[in-house]
């Protein structure tokens, strides 16, 4: 089997669907399955076409170098053409064009389309949500043209059944986290003893951070906030902490390596997140694996991760709630000692490959009446 993978960027770009298809390509590999990687490169600087730890990866541009929207005809025009060398094309995220250009180039060369949308259902700016009204049309027929489709949570499908018909049927291949890595990760010595309110990800404006930085006027001086990621917010992050008088205690750290993040999260007494919409929640349940304590945005994917960890290690709360709750709920939460059984049903990583593995093998064919496979917390 030769698989090709479809998504908008590809590490070192960082983010939930980048390190998506980075592990699926990574266990591939380690499985004898070949992986090709076709994704965009809207910064012109990285190789077109290169071995990246065994995995070859082609990057195209797109137009205008637009890192929003990843139109790339140059990457269209070669899935054409090397469409028939692969078993089955499988794209990944429904909110860019690229979804659109590999079923176009799998239905010429007659091979199988896989789609794992990552689907939040609605664009994060005025602009995207105006474009998604005509766009669901041709989402429509990307999503429901999966043969099959692959969600990542239930709330995702249900999302999903709710915008594009409740016949919809899907493959959950939960998202995994590196749960031995994130255990034997060492807790960072920072020098203070402040209570350590932790978020992390790509800032965009849709997950909040700033809401985080204006609870933090309503906490103690000896709660400080780390924010870790890079994105477009990161710049209002900064002036809100400034106009707040939070500078101090609020430091922006940028895009750190995953051995730092780990360690970070077995540092932070606290993790929030307050994202608007999720397919999953990556980063919510790799700080619940490394014992801290979490605050998070009442969300469906948000609930649905939270049952992967022990009772009461998740605290919910409604997204536009009052900062001075937010904050008592920030204020209440901490660390906690971490035992297997609370992370005995955590997928992995290893996890998500299989259940990728099981849909390709309804793809191709191979097992036309496996069931829907569904892992549930």
């Amino acid at each position: 089997m030769r698989v090709a993978l479809i998504a908008h960027q590809y590490p070192p770009a960082v983010g939930g669907v980048e390190r998506h298809v980075a592990e699926l390509a990574a266990g591939f590999m380690a499985r004898g399955i070949g992986v090709e990687v076709v994704t965009c490169d809207p910064t012109l600087r990285l190789p077109t076409h290169a071995v990246e730890d065994g995995v070859l990866v082609h990057r195209f541009p797109t137009v205008a170098d637009d890192a929003v929207f990843f139109v790339s005809p140059l990457l269209g025009l070669w899935l054409l053409r090397n469409a028939r060398r692969f078993s089955l094309l499988h794209a990944h995220s429904y909110h860019t064009p690229l979804a659109l250009q590999a079923l176009v180039a799998a239905r010429v060369a007659h091979r199988p389309f896989v789609l794992t949308p990552h689907y939040h259902g609605t664009g994060h700016s005025f602009v995207r949500r105006a474009l998604h009204v005509p766009y669901r049309v041709v989402g429509r027929a990307i999503v429901r043209r999966s043969r099959p489709l692959i969600c990542v949570s239930r709330a995702e499908r249900t999302l999903l059944q709710r915008h594009f018909g409740q016949d919809l049927k899907a493959v959950i291949a939960p998202n995994g986290v590196d749960v031995d890595e994130i255990l034997h990760a060492q807790p960072l010595d920072t020098g203070r003893r402040n209570k350590v309110i932790l978020t992390a990800g790509r800032l965009e404006h849709y997950k909040r951070v700033e809401r985080v930085v204006e609870a933090m006027q309503h906490l103690p001086e000896d709660h400080e906030l780390v924010v870790l990621g890079t994105g477009p917010a990161q710049a209002g992050i900064i002036e809100r902490a400034r106009q707040l008088g939070l500078s101090d205690r609020v430091q922006l750290l940028g895009h750190v390596p995953t051995p730092l993040l780990h360690g970070w999260f077995r540092t932070a007494d606290v993790f929030v997140t307050l994202s608007r919409h999720e397919a999953f929640g990556i980063t919510l349940l790799e700080a619940g694996v490394a014992g801290a304590g979490v605050v998070a945005s009442d969300i469906p994917a948000h609930r649905e991760v939270a049952e992967y960890l022990a009772l009461g290690a998740v605290t919910l709360v409604p997204g536009d709630a009052p900062l001075e709750e937010l904050a008592v709920a920030i204020g209440r939460a901490g660390r906690r000692d971490v035992v297997l059984e609370d992370v005995s049903r955590v997928p992995t990583w290893a996890d998500t490959v299989e259940g990728t593995l099981d849909a390709y093998d309804i793809a191709t064919g191979r097992s036309p009446n496996r069931p829907w496979t569904l892992r549930t917390p």
